[in-house]
């Protein structure tokens, strides 16, 4: 039959797993709007120094689309920059960093919704987690090498985060709401 190939086989279905259901055409379609935006985002702020928004910009996703939508936008987002950008430490860094981000984020959507004084806290420290997380590949060179990029990049990830605090503290909530009217309008 035609849904055939959507059902797991039964030794899975046994085992307790339960059946992924198959995307739909809208799903795919947001998804890649979505990864679209990380990577416009990403390239927009680049040149501008200590203005990180991609983490602003996952957060906001994470809070208004499902979790599946958010971690695959981000996953499409860091295989689209690694295409483009080659396979460098860093950019292999952020495959591993924005898409775990997205599940983060997305498993603590309850709790941010309960205490919304405390996102912008939360993304500043994630933010700040990223100057430091993708200096880590550096370990494959050499611990000594590491070691100085963390340091060196520290004054810049402690900036990073602050200012990750201010636009959290000032854009979140304007943009999350503009996001759930898309979103209404998309489900419509």
């Amino acid at each position: 039959s035609d849904r055939q190939w959507a059902k797991m086989p039964d030794s899975l279905e046994k085992a307790g797993r339960c059946e992924t259901a198959p995307m739909k055409t809208r799903e795919l379609t947001r998804i890649a709007l979505m990864g679209t935006i990380l990577y416009v985002v990403f390239q927009a702020f680049s040149d501008i120094l200590y203005l990180e928004m991609i983490t602003f910009t996952i957060l906001a996703f994470s809070q208004v689309f499902t979790r599946r939508e958010t971690v695959l936008s981000c996953l499409l987002f860091a295989a689209v920059h690694l295409l483009l950008h080659g396979i460098m430490f860093w950019n292999i860094a952020y495959l591993i960093i924005f898409p775990t981000y997205g599940l983060l984020f997305s498993a603590s959507r309850g709790l941010l919704d309960r205490h919304p004084g405390f996102v912008p806290f939360y993304g500043a420290f994630f933010s700040f987690l990223t100057g430091q997380l993708v200096d880590l590949p550096f370990l494959l060179l050499s611990d000594t090498v590491t070691v100085l990029y963390m340091l060196m990049g520290l004054k810049t990830s402690l900036i990073q985060g602050c200012l990750t605090f201010l636009v959290l503290l000032f854009l979140f909530e304007p943009v999350r709401k503009a996001l759930l009217q898309i979103e209404r309008r998309m489900m419509r």
